[in-house]
């Protein structure tokens, strides 16, 4: 076949490509129902998960960058959160919460997102389990709302801008032809490639859960997702930059769980740099962990929770008679 006729040969291969697509993201409310309501709020409709008596102390759980809120009832923490009321929500272009085209996905705009919810479910005032970029948000509102939050948990934070934290994929949404290729008739092909890839350095050192892995597939190859991931990704940095300013001022206790062998926020570059700067922060290090404590060391990850909803209830004090 001659070079000039490459081009039109792969047409119909593009074409398959778009439809197959276009297929998987349209089935999967049906093969995987978001299992909790969507609620709505001023700035969008919000797919939040709740468990646990509404009277038990608010356990509030934010997820990773290109993870979705399935993560938290699949992973072995869940079952260890008992005793208390769980929202986990669905970040803004993540799971079934869509993001408003064209506003970009920021911390700003999940910590406005957050405060909506909670005002939404009237809690005044919650612990705050956050994973990565999801413990970033959590520290963006507690800098912004330090009333609403009465501890922090951060599982392997993202806290400081530090080299390899945008991705060069990040940039692709940006330019049209790319975009469309990747997003409209690649995703399916090159998105398994790249969970694959990504789940083994998350996991590492431990295998990849069947479950998390079948998961990423589904939620993680949509074109929505993907421009929110890469959203987050081109301004992390500079939003890690100014926020840092803000961590010193933040009085609540916090609970910083690292794994040492975490490849995709190494604890040298992001936690043991955030614990020294918080006036009241406890850093636990786990030599064996990566970047997915819940689902590894779950048992030390509730302890956590455990002690740092017993604080928010010993501060909130006894209820009105």
């Amino acid at each position: 076949m001659t070079r000039a006729r490459w081009p039109w040969a792969a047409l119909p291969l593009l074409a398959l490509g778009v439809a197959v697509t276009s297929r998987h993201a349209r089935h999967l409310p049906r093969r995987i129902p978001p299992p909790g309501p969507v609620l709505p709020l001023p700035d969008g409709p919000t797919h939040t998960l709740l468990s646990g008596p509404p009277g038990a102390p608010p356990l509030l759980l934010i997820h990773g960058s290109d993870g979705v809120t399935l993560d938290w009832p699949l992973c072995p923490l869940w079952p260890l959160l008992d005793g208390a009321y769980l929202i986990a929500p669905d970040r803004p272009g993540h799971g079934y919460t869509p993001a408003r085209p064209g506003t970009p996905v920021t911390l700003e705009l999940n910590v406005r997102r957050l405060t909506q919810l909670l005002d939404h479910l009237n809690v005044p005032q919650v612990t705050v389990l956050g994973h990565s970029y999801g413990a970033a948000v959590a520290l963006a509102l507690a800098a912004r709302h330090p009333e609403r939050v009465s501890a922090l948990v951060l599982i392997a934070p993202l806290s400081h801008p530090a080299r390899g934290l945008t991705r060069p994929l990040a940039f692709v949404p940006l330019v049209p032809g790319l975009e469309a290729l990747l997003t409209r008739a690649l995703l399916l092909p090159v998105g398994r490639i790249v969970a694959r890839i990504e789940g083994r350095r998350a996991f590492h050192p431990h295998p990849v859960p069947p479950m998390w892995h079948t998961l990423m597939l589904a939620f993680s190859r949509r074109r929505a997702q993907v421009h929110a991931l890469a959203g987050e990704n081109r301004t992390l940095g500079r939003e890690l930059a100014a926020l840092q300013a803000h961590y010193p001022a933040l009085t609540v206790p916090v609970t910083v769980l690292a794994g040492r062998q975490d490849r995709l926020s190494p604890p040298t570059q992001h936690a043991d740099r955030l614990t020294p700067l918080l006036p009241d922060a406890t850093q636990l290090d786990l030599p064996g962990g990566g970047h997915q404590l819940h689902w590894t060391h779950p048992h030390e990850v509730a302890g956590a929770v455990r002690a740092a909803l017993g604080v928010a209830s010993r501060a909130s004090g006894p209820p009105d008679a």
